[in-house]
């Protein structure tokens, strides 16, 4: 391993000359004056701790536990694509970090996982891409990227640790960040006054990191939802400074170097982005179109300084308080917008958000398209919004306080009429006395009543929220229901305990009715998206077949019975259902589960009968869109100008992941491939971690034999769940045929793992090892797969030929 340190000399003169004759002139002797010259020691080549454990025989190793509600997903394996080079393989060494797979692809760079072993801890790791190696000015702009984000030391701002490089690799290592972005927390919410006092605490801390780099004349130009990363115990930082700016002499990314040519035409996006309207694009027009500025939008250079930033957090503003940017559309009609200042309909909502009057004020003078009117930096926005937070805190106290004299004030009264009644007689005080004990045991008990209900009361409101948000939820996200659980254990807990009164007691149990419901309901869809996913990731008979039989035992638990019902009650039932859409959504799976079957030669359901279901979806779902989709599906051709017009008129961001892969089904069945890319890749920058989604990409591309396509997306599928067997037995086929036959093995194996009673998966593996030359292994993948399933015909035959091959040779 080879570090490079600016203050190091080389070794001896050989080791110069090695390192001098390794490196061409030109570009590569100007990264090497850059980097400083190469200096080989021991700790440099194992590792400090190696190094102590050879010369000392000492070995310190502590690693601290992992915290499991930060996940991070990673890329495994190695990238296919022939235009973008896979910068390393997964488990290889880059420098002295061990790298883990890959996290995010930029324009520019390569965002990878990797591990410091001296250390124990995870990094992220940039690389810049190997296309722009030998180009002057990407690698200066990427040196002054890793440059200015290591001064940036705040706690918003993800520290770099160390700029190296490696095998001719620029690179820079920095905090690795685990959490959520911004994006996808607004995204999650069901209304836009969900959670919204928790964001504007979130937006606070964002404009404190955006005040320190504003005091370092360091602007970042890209500030929006997804560049914020929220962790799992408050942490918030601003991430992805590749267009940050530093005033007043230009700096990282300027714009003459563009002009001059380099890079010009070049767009960063990675998988953060939520739109095509949120797209950062590097030009004469840097940054985002919905979160712009309008002189940011038109490509006036010399006026962007802090302001400009400030516009953009006016921006983010703006979508806690709306759920939407000032300027929303694609991507064209959103730079329009910015460029002419267009928020008559931003603002609109601002004011009909329902937030408070003086954050709404903070995000319009933010927002003016005019950059004197806005505050001059992100200090400002950070102590407006800090002393709107602070006032919200007092209101608060201020209301408690008012009650608390409001109870003294009344108890006061108490008094005076009781001393009052008692100046009457001795006989009068001794009937007051009597009557003021009664009143007094009748008022603690009402006190103690009022307390439950008060607890009750308050119980059922937090419980309503996050039922509200559990139902919310997508499939598989477990956190928003146990916080609901907990919820409704506590009003069983008041109950139980008694003394409610009658209408309090109706509320709460009416409510708890409401759970139980939703509780039911969610059982419901996660046992049939867990059926799917085991299910429809492998495609063998067998599979399609019990998934078949589990879609509708699942609907029979329902009280659904596909095959005794009158399919006109089944769409009734269905309409009636909260679940609606998700319960149409697996009909139409069931069907096309039952037409799959076709191609394997079983037939469970007449041709006929199954096409008399059509009806049944577009009466169980009244959707328009879902009906037009469907209209094309189930058309013998579909028409591809209805299919391009549905695409180019559609919200993806309104419609269900499913609807959107049925649509490429339509578009894949008119023979327009490239069209499919562009229905899934705009699918997947809204729901990037939807498993099904991401699947179905990958099987559309194993079909149209676009292998590394099908291999990113498979990888993409374990990031979201590594544990399914089907998912890997993919990734494992398409490698083959791509012929990363080693590869190829692990994966199949992986799938063993996690599934060993699966029959076909050991002939997929014995195919494998035929093709790396290792035919005792085919042979005993063969053998296991008639092993598990004797009527495996598939496996029959590859034993079969194996043993006309090998006579042929005898003979």
């Amino acid at each position: 391993m080879v570090r490079y340190d600016d203050k190091s000399e080389p070794r001896n003169e050989t080791e110069s000359h090695s390192r001098e004759t390794d490196l061409e002139p030109g570009l590569d002797h100007a990264l090497k004056e850059a980097f400083g010259r190469a200096h080989v020691s021991v700790a440099q080549q194992t590792g400090v701790v190696g190094a102590l454990q050879e010369t000392m025989g000492i070995h310190p190793r502590v690693l601290l536990r992992d915290v499991p509600e930060e996940p991070t997903p990673v890329t495994v394996g190695r990238s296919p694509s022939p235009s973008v080079h896979e910068p390393l393989a997964s488990g290889a060494d880059l420098g002295r970090y061990q790298v883990a797979g890959e996290l995010a692809r930029g324009g520019v760079g390569i965002v990878m996982k990797g591990r410091d072993p001296d250390l124990g801890r995870e990094v992220a790791i940039k690389i810049l891409r190997d296309e722009f190696h030998q180009r002057a000015g990407m690698v200066a702009r990427f040196v002054e990227e890793a440059q200015i984000a290591a001064q940036l030391q705040h706690p918003g701002i993800p520290p770099v640790y160390e700029l190296g490089l490696a095998a001719r690799k620029p690179y820079f290592s920095m905090k690795l960040i685990k959490g959520r972005t911004l994006a996808v927390l607004l995204r999650e919410r069901k209304r836009s006054v969900d959670d919204r006092q928790r964001l504007i605490s979130v937006f606070e801390q964002v404009c404190q990191a955006v005040a320190y780099a504003h005091a370092r004349a360091v602007i970042h130009r890209d500030l929006k939802p997804s560049n914020i990363m929220v962790g799992a115990f408050g942490e918030v930082q601003v991430v992805d400074w590749g267009l940050a700016k530093v005033l007043p002499y230009g700096g990282l990314a300027d714009e003459a170097k563009h002009h001059s040519g380099e890079g010009a035409d070049e767009q960063v996006a990675t998988v953060r982005s939520g739109s095509s309207a949120a797209l950062s694009m590097v030009g004469s027009v840097l940054g985002t179109p919905a979160y712009m500025p309008p002189e940011q939008a038109r490509g006036e250079v010399d006026r962007l300084d802090e302001r400009s930033d400030v516009f953009s957090l006016g921006a983010i503003l703006c979508e806690i308080l709306t759920g939407h940017p000032p300027f929303a559309g694609r991507r064209e009609e959103a730079l329009e917008s910015a460029r002419t200042g267009r928020l008559d309909a931003a603002f609109d909502e601002l004011k009909a958000s329902g937030a408070g009057e003086e954050l709404i004020a903070i995000a319009q003078r933010c927002l003016s398209p005019d950059p004197a009117d806005r505050p001059c930096h992100a200090g400002e926005v950070a102590e407006q919004i800090a002393a709107y937070l602070s006032s919200l805190a007092d209101r608060a106290r201020s209301s408690e306080l008012a009650a608390a004299r409001a109870a003294a004030v009344a108890q006061q009264e108490r008094r005076a009429r009781r001393l009052t009644v008692a100046l009457g007689s001795v006989i009068v005080i001794a009937v007051v006395l009597i009557l003021a004990g009664v009143m007094f045991v009748q008022q603690k008990d009402r006190a103690r009543e009022a307390r439950r209900v008060e607890a009750l009361n308050a119980a059922v409101y937090d419980a309503a929220n996050l039922l509200g948000q559990a139902t919310a939820a997508r499939v598989g996200r477990n956190e928003p229901w146990i916080e609901a659980d907990a919820a409704f254990d506590e009003i069983r807990d008041i109950l139980e305990a008694g003394g409610i009164q009658d209408d309090a007691r109706d509320r709460a149990e009416q409510l708890l009715l409401q759970y139980e419901d939703a509780a039911r309901d969610r059982r419901l869809i996660e046992k049939l998206e867990e059926v799917v996913i085991i299910g429809a990731t492998h495609n063998d008979k067998h599979s399609w077949l019990w998934m078949e039989e589990a879609l509708r035992q699942a609907f029979r638990d329902y009280g659904i019975d596909l095959l005794e019902m009158p399919q006109e009650k089944v769409a009734a039932r269905i309409r009636e259902s909260d679940l609606a859409a998700q319960l149409t959504d697996c009909l139409e799976l069931w069907m096309g589960t039952c037409g799959h079957l076709y191609s394997f030669g079983v037939v469970k359901y007449p041709p006929q009968e199954l096409m008399t279901w059509i009806e049944v979806l577009y009466e169980a779902d009244p959707d328009p869109f879902a009906g037009n989709v469907r209209r094309l599906v189930y058309s013998r051709m579909p028409d591809m100008k209805a299919v391009k017009e549905l695409v180019d008129t559609v919200d993806f961001a309104e419609v269900r992941p499913r609807t959107l892969a049925w649509l490429a089904s339509a578009a894949y069945r008119t023979g327009d491939i490239e069209l499919v890319k562009e229905i899934f890749r705009r699918a997947l920058l809204l729901y990037p971690d939807d498993l099904m989604l991401n699947f179905d990409f990958a099987y559309n591309m194993m079909v149209a034999k676009d292998y590394h396509r099908a291999i990113r997306a498979y990888e993409r599928c374990l990031a979201i769940r590594p544990q399914t067997a089907g998912i890997w037995r993919g990734l494992g086929v398409a490698l083959r045929h791509v012929e990363q036959y080693e590869d190829s093995t692990g994966a199949l194996l992986q799938s063993i793992h996690f599934q060993p009673d699966h029959a076909p998966t050991y002939v997929d593996l014995g195919m494998t090892w035929e093709e790396r030359g290792r035919i005792d292994k085919a042979r005993d993948s063969y053998e296991q797969a008639l092993a598990i399933n004797p009527d495996l015909s598939d496996a029959q035959t590859k034993l079969e030929a194996l043993d006309a091959s090998n006579t042929g040779e005898g003979e």
